[in-house]
């Protein structure tokens, strides 16, 4: 199984950061998915995954970001990611138009 690692949460006002490590792929992708969705606050608005310690995400990690935005958007949260431009992820969430789904900041500031 390929190592990832979900290393910091931290909710500030209505906003939680999720900070995950590491790689993501059809190996751990249910993990992964489960481990965002137990930790996810039902009280926060705004729900950030910050991408920018992922080293890798493939299609079933994409699919993961775009199914977790679906469910969130039903309970009226917002899902958002950050990802550095230059980060490896950027070829591909581009490749699927996933930043015109989801937003995708460049930092979390």
């Amino acid at each position: 199984m390929t190592e990832y690692e979900v290393v910091d949460v931290r909710t500030t006002d209505d906003t939680q950061v999720v900070r995950l490590c590491g790689e993501v792929d059809l190996t751990n992708a249910i993990e992964v998915r489960d481990a965002i969705s137990d930790i996810v606050s039902p009280d926060a608005t705004t729900i950030t995954i910050d991408l920018t310690p992922t080293t890798y995400l493939d299609s079933s990690g994409i699919a993961i970001l775009f199914h977790l935005a679906e469910r969130l958007n039903d309970r009226r949260q917002q899902l958002r990611l950050v990802v550095p431009p230059n980060s490896p992820l950027q070829t591909a969430l581009n490749l699927t138009n996933l930043p015109r789904t989801i937003p995708v900041l460049p930092t979390l500031d």
